[in-house]
Formats: C-alpha cells, sequence, structure tokens
C-alpha cells in the first residue's frame, strides 16, 4: 500500500506486521486516519482472502466518526462497534425479552422491588437495614446500592469467579496494584454512610483487613446474589451490556468454542485504550482470545485521565503485563492540531511525570498560539475580565462559539453559570454541570429563605431537625430522630435560638454515638453559626464548609476522587456584592435559573429554529478531553487548584499533571491562565517553560512567542 500523505511515523504503524500492537498517538497525530489505513492494508495483504476486523472505540460519536470514513473508503469486512453496544447486541441473542434500565427510577424500582427478595433474606439484613431504616434511605439507598453493583463489575470483580473471602481480597490486592485502590474506599464509604460498614474500620489512609472482610460479608456476597437474580429475570443495567458480554465471551472460552470461518476476526483494533477499566480489559481480552486475533491497542498514556471512574494508564503503558504476551510499539511522532508553542509548553509539563512512556512529539503548525497569564484579585473581577473578552469575540466574530471556560473543579464554574444565565448570554454546558438542576441547589435556597424570614413557632422544631439532617453525612434515623424530637419539645422552644441550646443539652443517641453530648454540640455550634452569619457569602461559606449533608448530595456530576472541596466556595464568593440582602441573591438566582433551564439542550429547540448562539463553553477539565476551542480560558491556575490540593501519591500528582495537561492542550489560537496574585502560582507554570514571577503583578503577560 503506497500513501503519499502519511508521515514516516505514520506509515511504519499502517505497514507494519502482524502482531499484537500497541500505538502510542497524542492527541492531533491522525490516529484516526491511521486506524483505518491500517485496516486497508491488512485487508490489500490478505491478498483476496477472507479477513475481518473489529474496530472498538469507547463513545457513539467517535464509532460513528469512523464508520462514516469507512463508508468513503469502502472497506465491507471492517465492523466498528462500541463495547457497550456489542455487548447488547449478545443481551438481546441470549434473552427474549431483555429489559435494559437507564434512568434513576428504574434503578429505585430494580432495588425496592425486584431484589426485595435477595435483601429480604436474613443474611443480608445490613442491606434491609440500608434501605429500610427512615424514609431518606429508603428514598436514597436503592440508588446508591445499584450505583455500587455498577461499579462492582466495573472494577472487574466477577460473581462466577470470584467466590470466596479469598479470591475477593486477591482480587482487592490486583485493583491496589494498578493505583485503583481509592476506588474500593470509595464504595467502603458509602457503605459506612448507609450503616453498611462499621465507621471505625475507614480512615484517611484505607479500609482495615477487618473492614475488607466485612465488605465481603455484608455487601459483596448480597453483590453476587443480586447480580445472579437480575441476570434471572432477564433485567440489565448499562454496565451489565460489557458484563453479560465478558461473562458469555470467557465462558466459550473456558469450553473451547472459539470462533472460526465468517464469525471470526481476525485482528481487533482498539481506540482510547488509555481510558479502559477493568471490565473493558477483561472483555477485551476474552475477545482477543475467542477470536485468536491479533489485538492493536490504541491511544496516549498522557491522557488518561478517568481513574477517577476506574481506569487506569497501566493498561497501556505495560499491556504484556495484562495480556501475558509481547507488544510491538508504534509512536505517532507529529501534532498536526495544536500551535507550535503549545506542543512544545505541554511536552515540558508532562516530561516531568514519571509513570509514563517517553515520547517526543514535533508540532506540524509553525504558529503560535498566543498565551497570557492574568492577575484576578477575586472572582468578581475574575467574571469581569471573562465577561468583556467574551462579548468582544461576540462584538467581532461571526462565530463566536469557541471559547472555553474550563475549572479543575465543578464548583469553580458555578458562579459563572449565575453571572452568564442572569445577562441572557447563552452557554453550553452538560446537564449535570448545571447546579440549578441539582437537589442540593434547591435545599440551597430553601435554606437562604429560612435565613430571610422568621420561622414559625409551630415550625421550629420540624426547622431545626431538617437542619440537623443536614449538618452530617446523613439524616438522622427515624430512632434518633424522635428521640431528638422528644427531647426538643419538652421545653416547647419559642425561638430556634432556644432549640439550638435544647439541642445543645441532648446526651441520647446521634449517630451511634455522641459520648458526653459531644455531637449534639457540634451539630447546634454548625446551626449556630448558620443562623448567625450576617452576609449572604458568609452564610454560603457555613453552608459549603459545615454541612455535610448539602454538600455530599450536592449534584452526583460525574467527578473524580477530588470531589470535596466545600461546594459553594466559589458562589460565596461572588455573592460578597449583595452583602446581606438576601432576598435579591435568591431573587437573582432564580431568575438566572429561569434562564438556564429553558435553553433547549440540542442544535434546535422544540419548535424546529435556531436558537441563539452560544458564545460560551463552561466544563471542568474532565470534560474537555477530545474537544478543541479557539480560546481556552484556565480557572485558578494556582497551587491546592492545579494540583489539587487533595492529590497526595506521586500517582495522585501524576494524575492531576495529565488532567492539566489534556485542559492546556484545548486551545488552537489562544490560552489564558487566570491566577490570584494572593496565592502561589501553580507549579505548573514553570513546568511550563512559562514564567510565574510575572503572576504576582496585576497586568496581563504576552508570552506568545513560546518563552
Amino acid at each position: 500500500m503506497v500513501v503519499t500523505t502519511l508521515d514516516t511515523s505514520q506509515r511504519a504503524f499502517c505497514e507494519a506486521p502482524e502482531g499484537h500492537i500497541r500505538l502510542l498517538a497524542p492527541a492531533g497525530c491522525g490516529k484516526t486516519q491511521c486506524l483505518l489505513l491500517r485496516s486497508e492494508h491488512l485487508i490489500a495483504q490478505a491478498q483476496g482472502q477472507p479477513l475481518r476486523i473489529r474496530i472498538v472505540t469507547f463513545t457513539r460519536a467517535a464509532r460513528d466518526e469512523l464508520r462514516d470514513r469507512l463508508a468513503e473508503i469502502e472497506l465491507g469486512s471492517v465492523e466498528v462497534t462500541t463495547l457497550n453496544s456489542w455487548g447488547f447486541q449478545r443481551i438481546r441473542d441470549a434473552s427474549t425479552s431483555p429489559k435494559l434500565i437507564t434512568t434513576r427510577a428504574d434503578y429505585h424500582f430494580a432495588m425496592l422491588n425486584q431484589l426485595q427478595p435477595v435483601w429480604q433474606r436474613k443474611k443480608h439484613k445490613h442491606i434491609r437495614e440500608a434501605i429500610t431504616a427512615n424514609p431518606w434511605s429508603r428514598a436514597n439507598a436503592p440508588r446508591m446500592l445499584m450505583d455500587m453493583i455498577d461499579a462492582f463489575k466495573s472494577l472487574g470483580f466477577d460473581h462466577k469467579r470470584c467466590k470466596t473471602e479469598g479470591q475477593f481480597l486477591l482480587h482487592w490486592n490486583y485493583l491496589e496494584s494498578q493505583h485503583l485502590q481509592w476506588m474500593m474506599l470509595t464504595q467502603a464509604r458509602q457503605l459506612c454512610r448507609y450503616g453498611v460498614l462499621d465507621d471505625k474500620h475507614l480512615d484517611s489512609k484505607g479500609l482495615s483487613d477487618a473492614g475488607k472482610r466485612q465488605m465481603y460479608n455484608r455487601f459483596y456476597q448480597f453483590w453476587r446474589d443480586a447480580t445472579k437474580h437480575l441476570h434471572r429475570e432477564a433485567t440489565f443495567t448499562i454496565e451489565d451490556q460489557k458484563y453479560h458480554a465478558f461473562q458469555d465471551e470467557r465462558e466459550r472460552v473456558e469450553n473451547q468454542d472459539y470462533l472460526q470461518g465468517a464469525a471470526r476476526r481476525q485482528h481487533i483494533l482498539v481506540d482510547e485504550f488509555q481510558d479502559i477499566n477493568p471490565l473493558d480489559l477483561a472483555l477485551i481480552k476474552a475477545m482477543v482470545e475467542r477470536n485468536k486475533a491479533w489485538l492493536t491497542i490504541s491511544g496516549d498514556d498522557d491522557q488518561a485521565i478517568f481513574e477517577w471512574r476506574g481506569a487506569t494508564p497501566e493498561y497501556i503503558i505495560d499491556p504484556s503485563k495484562f495480556f501475558g504476551s509481547q507488544f510491538s510499539t508504534y509512536l505517532l511522532d507529529t501534532n498536526y492540531r495544536s500551535p507550535a508553542n503549545i506542543v512544545q509548553h505541554s511536552q515540558e509539563l508532562i516530561r516531568h511525570n514519571q509513570r509514563r512512556e517517553k515520547k517526543k512529539i514535533k508540532p506540524f503548525n509553525v504558529n503560535v498560539a498566543r498565551i497570557d497569564q492574568k492577575a484576578v484579585e477575586s472572582v468578581s473581577e475574575a467574571l469581569e475580565f471573562v465577561h468583556n473578552l467574551v462579548s468582544g469575540c461576540i462584538e467581532h466574530d461571526d462565530d463566536p462559539s469557541r471559547i472555553a471556560i474550563i475549572g479543575r473543579k465543578r464548583a469553580q464554574i458555578i458562579p459563572y453559570q449565575v453571572y452568564f444565565a442572569s445577562r441572557d448570554i447563552h452557554f453550553s454546558a452538560a446537564e449535570d454541570l448545571q447546579v440549578f438542576l441539582t437537589r442540593a441547589f434547591d435545599q440551597l435556597l430553601d435554606l437562604l429563605e429560612i435565613k430571610s424570614s422568621n420561622v414559625p413557632r409551630s415550625k421550629i422544631i420540624a426547622t431545626t431537625l431538617k437542619l440537623c439532617g443536614l449538618v452530617k453525612r446523613y439524616p438522622l434515623n427515624k430512632t434518633d430522630s424522635e428521640r431528638l424530637r422528644r427531647h426538643l419539645g419538652a421545653e416547647r422552644p419559642r425561638s430556634m435560638e432556644a432549640a439550638l441550646d435544647r439541642l445543645s443539652s441532648y446526651t441520647g443517641s446521634l449517630k451511634g454515638g455522641n459520648a458526653g453530648g459531644a455531637t449534639s454540640k457540634a451539630m447546634a455550634n454548625a446551626l449556630r453559626a448558620f443562623l448567625e452569619a450576617t452576609s449572604v457569602s458568609e452564610t454560603l461559606e457555613v453552608l459549603g464548609s459545615n454541612f455535610e449533608g448539602l454538600q455530599y448530595d450536592f449534584g452526583k456530576a460525574e467527578e473524580d476522587v477530588f470531589f470535596t472541596d466545600p461546594p459553594f466556595l466559589y458562589l460565596a464568593q461572588y455573592a460578597s456584592t449583595y452583602g446581606d440582602d438576601f432576598e435579591e441573591f435568591v431573587e437573582d438566582i432564580d431568575k438566572a435559573r429561569d434562564t438556564l433551564v429553558h435553553v433547549p439542550p440540542f442544535e434546535e429547540d422544540a419548535d424546529g429554529e435556531t436558537p441563539p448562539p452560544r458564545p460560551v463553553h463552561l466544563m471542568t477539565a474532565l470534560r474537555s478531553k477530545g474537544k478543541e476551542f479557539d480560546i481556552v480560558v484556565l480557572l485558578d491556575v494556582v497551587d491546592g487548584i492545579w494540583p489539587n490540593k487533595n492529590a497526595e501519591t506521586t500517582a495522585q500528582l501524576e494524575g492531576e499533571r495529565r488532567v492539566f495537561y489534556v485542559a492546556f492542550t484545548r486551545a488552537k489560537e489562544r490560552v489564558v491562565l487566570l491566577m490570584d496574585p494572593r496565592h502561589a502560582p501553580s507549579s505548573y507554570i514553570s513546568e511550563l517553560g512559562l514564567p510565574s514571577d510575572n503572576a504576582q503583578e496585576n497586568r496581563t503577560v504576552d508570552v506568545s512567542d513560546g518563552r
């Protein structure tokens, strides 16, 4: 095959001999084209002999793009699929009337009703108690438990082959070897929250050996029974599409039922391999074994940023370790998309990671992007700067829809949602990043209304109990709540202050403890701080730091392990201009919410009319992967945000650097790094090779020459 448009590194991969191959392909290097041309080359080399190829992607958008390109070059023997869609076809083949559950309501019904025969069993009493403890638990525990069932599948647990405590602990150790132990700790914290596990086994360092055994006995055995029960009823979750396919494929391999003839795929190519989780790995291994196929994996370990949902760069860094076969490595070494200085600076940054494959990437584009460091001393000043930037683009650009405002944390973009929505500046944001659509935000507004009005005497006790339910991670159980209600009612408090004094004197059980009344005193102090806060900003700060229940329920957006910052931190800074005018703040929030929720999510609204252009794209850094924009504004490029202050281990710090690397490389024309001169600049500034001392001055620094 002779393709004159390929560079040397692309040609080396496309024309490589058969075998297991690892293609390291940084962004903008023409990976998609190379996967197609590699397929074309393999078919040509077969010289008319039947050869079938399967290309696996992880998003429908990538799948559709590949299919469109395949149609252009007429490669009919190449199948393109996602693991989910391929797995769902296996479910349809195996079940006469499969039911795929996808919504929150579906999950709630499945746990509360379909799985009731399982959690009602005597041996699963801790699960039963978690669901039935109180009305709040009955409303929230079912979905949480269904999410955990999916999470254990994603992490590679196998209900048929991992049956004993020893096998469970062995797989736990396997996850730890891939730096995924924090995923198990996330599940453990959930189980502690609902009382399935005992808090004493969990601390900041992890789950004790006794805690791991308790997780096996109290949840894992329920997980196995629940998984079997749902499969018998032909009820499948989204994750089951891959899990069921893995089970079926693995059993066929164990029975030596290998594919032959037209059903066999001699080559399997997997795109974005750095994003796979343990279940994906297990399915791909089984697929390769059953087809007796050559495997090609492609991706970029430097863009592995989804560890928070079970992915790990370990698989693409050392595939031989996990497949038991040797891989030949090819590198695409030219970036055709990014400006020269973006490529150069980003390579300087990512070289500081040790757990990676070393690469030398050169830019094809000789243009240089403008890189600004802008000092802003407050959220209000940052909003004004970004507003002026956006307004200028709208005024002078016929297509102003390529500006991205990117934060490390979801909380950082909340003020921008309020600010832009209240000023009728249309923007795009994923639905689960829109703060106005969250249950916690409704609770926030309710709390602010409590602040702005006097609580009637008839509602003082109910309001106190409601506030108590938001101070800790989860509400009081039915028994504690009733005992506290009787204690508060014994003196019929005539004010909220009197109710809190009465709460401080309570020595009964609270959250399973309250020795010497310590828990009740702490709760009373937190509630008093809320009621005594004099300004909107101070009130939001108290809520963000003291009300753990409100913080926990804030959003449930796709986030990573570091989603622990006070959720209203940045909103509190934005609210400083309102002083003590709670009513005006709530009114403006309501206006902004009305504006935002009516913005149609697609290119046309319900009437088929084209909506106003959206010049701004608000997102977290995790959401920026795979996208590109003319202008990128990175928020709060200071120490503690980039990298996140909660990153402690070497693996976590390297993961943070990869997140920044991805966000920084989204820009085609300009990058603006917003920095607060009152804080130390991010170490990434110097790692990029940019001057950092200028960030302490309140002025814009143009480093468009690349140095």
